[in-house]
């Protein structure tokens, strides 16, 4: 549980029964989500929990092959070329360290002259997929796998979850096209008994994917980038995430960059730093 000014964040299911308790006197009307009112959203009542007949149990997706090992990835690397979506330029570095206890997760810290804050990223053959934070507020990421009968299989983790990860499964989505409406069902990082349903909401504006997560009359909003047959989002609060996809090419690394609020992509290129 974290406490911010005026608000209490209870993080229970972060993605499941995420609850923003706000302080009387600073209740704020009218949130919208991907420019709907919250007032226009489903409530809870009319979301119907995930069928058992209709889902098999949760669980992680298959795997690609991973070819490149934390030794290739871990380390210190250097920012040569990088800019945010909103044009500003920046210098610095970028720390990768594996989880240890925790197969192709990856915690990673960037230091810039645009500012300082940290991520968490999914290994996946040479790309490594990352939902990260601002001004160290909560956040997190998840990794969809995008099947081809319509359904989304994912993992996720959040800053707070110390390498623990949860998985989702979402279905009622269309072959060949991930925009849409899904229904959910999931467990939360380190807690494989606990589970949660809701309703997941994709939409698609340029290259960037906006994704919301309706729970127990609960939004949370994250950014996305598609690769390939995976869905890499960040999630977080107000507009303080953004999710970047890496491609890891020996000593050399190039990133794309998607930021809540920002509907231009950022860029980075990281060269190992000896």
């Amino acid at each position: 549980m974290g406490y911010l000014r005026h608000r209490t964040l209870t993080v229970s299911l972060i993605l499941g029964t995420i609850a923003l308790a706000v302080a009387p006197g600073d209740r704020t009307s009218g949130a919208t989500i991907s420019g709907t009112s919250l007032a226009e959203t489903q409530s809870v009542s009319e979301i119907s929990p995930v069928s058992t007949s209709e889902i098999s149990p949760v669980r992680s997706p298959i795997l690609a092959a991973t070819n490149v090992s934390p030794e290739e990835i871990e380390g210190t690397w250097e920012l040569r070329d990088a800019k945010r979506p909103d044009n500003q330029k920046y210098t610095g570095t970028v720390e990768i360290e594996a989880f240890r206890d925790t197969n192709n997760l990856y915690n990673l810290s960037w230091e810039t002259s645009a500012g300082d804050y940290t991520g968490l990223g999914f290994l996946e053959g040479d790309r490594l997929l990352v939902g990260y934070g601002l001004n160290e507020e909560i956040y997190g990421a998840v990794l969809y796998k995008i099947n081809g009968d319509g359904t989304l299989e994912g993992r996720w983790t959040y800053s707070q979850a110390n390498g623990a990860v949860g998985t989702e499964k979402a279905i009622g989505g269309i072959r060949g096209k991930l925009e849409g409406e899904y229904r959910i069902d999931g467990t939360d990082p380190g807690q494989p008994d606990s589970t949660y349903n809701g309703l997941l909401r994709i939409n698609k504006v340029k290259d960037i994917y906006q994704v919301s997560w309706i729970v127990e009359d609960q939004v949370l909003l994250g950014v996305g980038l598609r690769v390939d047959d995976w869905l890499i989002v960040g999630w977080g609060q107000g507009n303080n995430f953004a999710v970047m996809d890496y491609k890891i090419e020996r000593d050399k690394v190039k990133g794309r960059s998607a930021m809540s609020g920002q509907e231009n992509l950022g860029k980075e290129e990281l060269r190992r730093k000896n």
